[in-house]
Formats: structure tokens, sequence, C-alpha cells
């Protein structure tokens, strides 16, 4: 199957793909300091089982990109320790919120939706800080955090974050949300957040009475279209 070429990034490193992701074999292995390796053989020993592409010469071997990095790991060749310690170092990134490395990996996805829901997911995450933060400084303790994510996911998704979980095949509820719902879950946290304060709420009651009330009128104005419905 003929597909057209694509180019992966990382760093000054260029890796030719396919259409649906597959690396180009001979490239790939260069990569890694292997390209010299008998290919039926090398293909047994390691187990690898992506089919072939055509990138404009006819059919050739690929790699799947888990298997390039299983591979990274595996053979013991300068070049492949050199990915390993590509990888400790992007792995200690990852663990310590690098925001220039989420933004690399963002800028090479290249669908426009999936940007714009990170984009969505991103803003939600801090609205929700901001709720937390201000529900602590109006005395709020115990259960009414978990109200709070409770009763707006019923107003937004008609459902608990545990059935959403199961429905969508998510780990983690904002991960099934699309870039609609995060969006109207962020615009909820900012207007609980003000209403709070602007009506000096004090008390997990009291907050939760708020809450109930951006609610109503967020409803409404979803239901208006006065909300933004993209995503």
């Amino acid at each position: 199957m003929k597909t057209a070429p694509l180019t992966l990034e990382f760093g000054s490193t260029k890796l030719t793909a396919s259409h649906d992701g597959l690396l180009q074999a001979s490239g790939a292995l260069a990569q890694l300091g292997a390209d010299k390796v008998d290919w039926d053989w090398f293909r047994e020993r390691h187990g690898l089982t992506s089919p072939a592409r055509d990138f404009g010469a006819g059919p050739e071997p690929t790699l799947s990109v888990p298997e390039f990095v299983a591979l990274a790991f595996k053979l013991d060749t300068p070049a492949a320790r050199r990915w390993r310690k590509r990888s400790q170092d992007l792995l200690a990134s990852a663990l310590t919120g690098d925001v220039k490395l989420a933004a690399q990996i963002a800028e090479r996805n290249p669908d426009p939706d999936a940007r714009r829901w990170l984009a969505a997911r991103l803003e939600s995450t801090e609205a929700r800080r901001e709720l937390m933060s201000t529900v602590a400084r109006r005395g709020g303790h115990g259960a009414v955090y978990r109200q709070l994510g409770s009763l707006s996911n019923r107003s937004v998704l008609g459902m608990n974050s545990t059935a959403l979980r199961r429905e969508r095949g998510v780990k983690n509820t904002r991960d099934g949300l699309s870039s609609a719902e995060l969006l109207r879950m962020a615009y909820l946290d900012t207007a609980t957040a003000r209403a709070l304060e602007e009506q000096n709420a004090e008390g997990n009651a009291a907050i939760l009475a708020v809450h109930e009330q951006t609610l109503i009128r967020e409803q409404k104005l979803w239901e208006s279209g006065a909300l933004p419905r993209s995503g």
C-alpha cells in the first residue's frame, strides 16, 4: 500500500513515516546504529510485526513508534545508548511538568482539533485550581470538593465521573471530555469562584448553594446558544 511519506521530527532528528505513523525501517534503524542488519533475521529476533509500506520506491519494511522505542532500549549500540539518554531526559522533563516539552509535543500533532482540545483542557485545569483555592479560602472542607465536581458533571454530562470513565474508556474524567465540555467546566468553575467572592459565601452549605445557582444560569446560557459550542 503506497502512502504519502511524512516526517516525524525529534529535535534535529527526522524520521520518515507513512500517513498512518509507521516509520521507514531503514532510516529508523540507522538512527539506532543497526542499519546493516539482515532484515528478515532482525524482524524475527525482535518480534517485529509492522506491515510494509510504499514510501515511493515500492513496499519497504516499517517499524511502529513503540517498536522503535523498544529497540532503543534493547540494542547495545552507541546510537541506541544515546536514544536511551534522551529518553531519560524526556522522562525527567515530563515528571517535572516542563511546559516547553508539552508545547513541542502539541506542535507535532497535525490535528487542529487535538490542539484545540489541549488548550481547552489547560483552561479547564487552571479554572479548577482557582475554584479549589477559592473554596478553601471561603471555609470549604471535606466532601465539598467532591460534591462540587459531582454537581458539575451531572449538569454538563448528565452522569457522574464513574459512569463517564466507563462509557468513554478513560481513567481520568477530563481526558474523556470534548473541547466544548471542557470549556463548559472551565466556565462553571470560574463563574462559581467569582460568585463565591462576590457573595461572601462561607462554609460548605453556602458554597454548594452558590454553585447550584451557577449551574442553573450556565444551563440556561448553554441552551440559549450564548456559550461556545466548538469541539
